[in-house]
C-alpha cells in the first residue's frame, strides 16, 4: 500500500483506522455496560462496583451512575487537547499520536483489572484513556494542515471521520456478542489490543510532513507545498498568536457551534440503552440494530466529502458551499430528531430516523472542520483543539444529563428520551445559524506568513 499509493493519502487512510481505533476504546463500554448493569435498577450496592470477587456478575448502577460511567472518558478528553497540541508542535504530531495510542491501549486492556479493583479506579483509568486519545484528532488537524492540499480537504478529514461509525457500526454489535457469550471483560481486552497494533505500525509508517518523508515522490512534495505554501511547513517553529486566536470572533463562532452540535452527536453513545429500555431487546439486538445508523453515517461521510471538493473545485467559494451544506445537513438532523419523539413503537421507523440524523450530521467534516484548516493552516491543530474541547464537554454532560432525565421521568420513561431528542435538534439548529453568520469566510491575516503575497481580504478558494 504505502509504495503504490501516495504518501498523504497513506496518512488519510491511517488516520481512518486511527479513528476506528479511538472509536473502538470510546465506545466499548457502551456495548459491555448492557452487560454488566442491571439498567433497571436505581439501588447502589458498593459491592457491585468493583469490589466484588466475581467479575460476571451485573454491577447496579442507577441512571447517574451509568452516565458517570459513559461519560468519564470525556472529561480527560475535553480537558487534554490543547496541551496535546502543544506537545504535538514541540515533539512532532505523529509521534505524539503514536504513543498516546500505546498507553490508552494498555489501560483499556487492565479495565476488568482495575474495575475488580475499585469502581474509583475504573473511572480514573477512562479518564487517562480519553485524555490520551484527546490527542488524535487534534494533531491530525495538524498533520492535514501540512499534508492536504486545499482542494482535497474535504476527502482527506471525511474519510478519516468514516473511522469512527465504521468502528461504532462493527464494536457494537461484535462487543455486544463478545460480553454475552464470553463475558464483559472481553470487549475491553479485545479493543485495546487493535489499538496496540495500529499503534504500531502508525509509528513505523508516518511522518511528520511532506519535506520529512525519505520517500515521497518529488512531484507529490511539489503539488502539496503549492497548494498550501512551504510556510505552513515550519509552522511548529513559529509561537502560536494566542492573543489573536483567542480574540477573533470567527474562532468564537466555531467554538461555540462545535460545542452545541456535539449533544446530538453523542447521542451514539446512548443507542443500546434507547434501544434497550424503549423496545426492552437484549444486549445482542440492541448492539446489532445500533450499528445501522453508524453504517449510514460511514457511508455519508465519505461520500460528501467528495461531492463538497468537488463543487469547491468548480471554483465557488470555499466558505459558502462548507456553509450551506452544514446548514441543510444539520435542519435535517434536527428534523428527524423530532420525529423520533413520536416513533417509539416501531424500531424500523426509530432506525430509519436515526439513520436519517446520523447521515445528516456528517455535514461537520466538511463544514466547521474543514473551516478551520481554511482559516488559518498552520495554526489549525491549535484551533481544533480549542474547538474540540469545547465540544467534547458535551461527551460528558450528554449522558449525564440523559440519566437525569431518566430518573425524573422514571414513571415515564419515554419522556426522558423525548425531552433528550428535542433539546439536541434545539442545539442543531443554533449552532447552524452562529457557524453562517458568524464562520469564517477567508484566511485570517493573523495566520498568513508575514511575508505572503496575497491580499489579506482574499476569500477562500482552492
Amino acid at each position: 500500500m504505502c509504495g503504490t499509493l501516495p504518501k498523504r493519502w497513506v496518512l488519510t487512510i491511517m488516520a481512518m483506522f486511527g479513528a476506528m481505533s479511538l472509536a473502538f476504546l470510546r465506545f466499548n463500554l457502551s456495548s459491555a455496560i448492557v452487560e454488566m448493569v442491571d439498567v433497571g435498577s436505581q439501588d447502589f450496592n458498593d459491592s457491585a462496583m468493583g469490589n466484588s470477587s466475581d467479575l460476571q456478575s451485573e454491577f447496579t448502577w442507577d441512571a447517574n451512575q451509568q452516565g458517570v460511567a459513559l461519560g468519564s472518558y470525556f472529561y480527560g478528553y475535553s480537558i487534554s487537547q490543547v496541551f496535546a497540541a502543544w506537545c504535538g508542535r514541540h515533539f512532532g504530531r505523529a509521534r505524539v499520536i503514536g504513543i498516546c495510542s500505546i498507553v490508552a491501549s494498555i489501560l483499556t486492556i487492565m479495565i476488568p483489572v482495575l474495575l475488580r479493583i475499585h469502581f474509583g479506579v475504573f473511572i480514573a483509568a477512562r479518564i487517562c484513556i480519553g485524555a490520551l486519545w484527546g490527542s488524535f484528532f487534534t494533531l491530525m488537524h495538524g498533520l492535514f494542515g501540512v499534508w492536504s492540499p486545499v482542494d482535497e480537504r474535504g476527502k482527506h478529514l471525511s474519510i478519516q471521520m468514516t473511522g469512527a461509525p465504521l468502528a461504532m457500526a462493527i464494536g457494537f454489535p461484535l462487543n455486544g456478542y463478545l460480553a454475552e457469550d464470553c463475558g464483559w471483560q472481553y470487549p475491553f481486552i479485545c479493543t485495546g489490543s487493535v489499538g496496540l497494533v495500529w499503534s504500531a505500525i502508525w509509528l513505523l509508517i508516518i511522518h511528520e510532513s511532506p519535506n520529512e518523508h525519505p520517500r515521497i515522490h518529488p512531484d507529490e512534495k511539489q503539488l502539496i507545498n503549492t497548494s498550501i505554501g512551504e510556510e505552513v511547513e515550519t509552522d511548529r517553529t513559529h509561537n502560536v498568536e494566542w492573543v489573536e486566536i483567542l480574540k477573533s470572533p470567527r474562532v468564537w463562532s466555531i467554538i461555540v457551534a462545535s460545542f452545541l452540535e456535539h449533544m446530538p452527536t453523542y447521542l451514539a453513545l446512548l443507542l443500546p440503552t434507547y434501544i434497550e429500555n424503549v423496545f426492552h431487546l437484549g444486549v445482542k439486538e440492541s448492539s446489532f440494530l445500533s450499528c445501522i445508523p453508524l453504517i449510514t453515517r460511514a457511508v455519508a461521510y465519505f461520500t460528501l466529502g467528495w461531492i463538497v471538493d468537488a463543487i469547491i473545485a468548480k471554483g465557488y467559494r470555499a466558505s459558502t458551499v462548507r456553509k450551506a451544506v452544514y446548514f441543510t445537513g444539520n435542519l435535517l438532523a434536527a428534523m428527524a430528531l423530532v420525529a423520533l419523539t413520536r416513533a417509539t413503537t416501531s424500531v424500523a421507523a426509530t432506525m430509519l430516523l436515526f439513520s436519517l440524523q446520523e447521515a445528516a450530521s456528517t455535514v461537520t467534516a466538511t463544514g466547521i472542520k474543514a473551516s478551520v484548516i481554511d482559516m488559518a493552516p498552520g495554526f489549525s491543530g491549535v484551533i481544533f483543539a480549542i474547538m474540540n474541547s469545547s465540544g467534547s464537554l458535551m461527551g460528558f454532560i450528554t449522558p449525564q444529563y440523559a440519566g437525569i432525565l431518566r430518573e425524573a421521568n422514571s414513571a415515564e420513561p419515554n419522556k426522558a428520551w423525548e425531552v433528550l431528542f428535542l433539546t439536541s435538534a434545539a442545539s442543531y439548529i443554533v449552532a447552524s445559524i452562529i457557524f453562517v453568520v458568524f464562520g469564517p469566510s477567508r484566511v485570517e491575516p493573523w495566520a498568513k506568513k508575514e511575508n505572503a503575497e496575497t491580499d489579506e481580504t482574499e476569500p477562500l478558494k482552492p
